[in-house]
């Protein structure tokens, strides 16, 4: 049961932070406008918006793991 609560756990977090990372992609286009001006422009973005989802999915999920344990250490 203790491994089905942390993968849950690890997946609330993860779709938090996938969240609020894209959250903040929609709100700084939408402040500064269109990223691109042609269609390099735009394949590039959207390669570094696919890498930064990667990075985040990656960095939450051990930021999950290592939270989750130390809770169950505490008890």
């Amino acid at each position: 049961m203790t491994v089905v609560k942390g993968m849950l756990f690890v997946a609330l977090v993860v779709a938090v932070a996938v969240a609020v990372f894209n959250g903040l992609v929609v709100a700084a286009s939408a402040y500064f406008g269109p990223f691109y001006e042609n269609d390099a422009d735009q394949s590039r973005n959207f390669g570094l918006w696919l890498l930064g989802n990667g990075v985040v999915v990656g960095v939450s999920i051990l930021v999950g793991v290592v939270w989750f344990r130390r809770r169950l250490l505490r008890g």
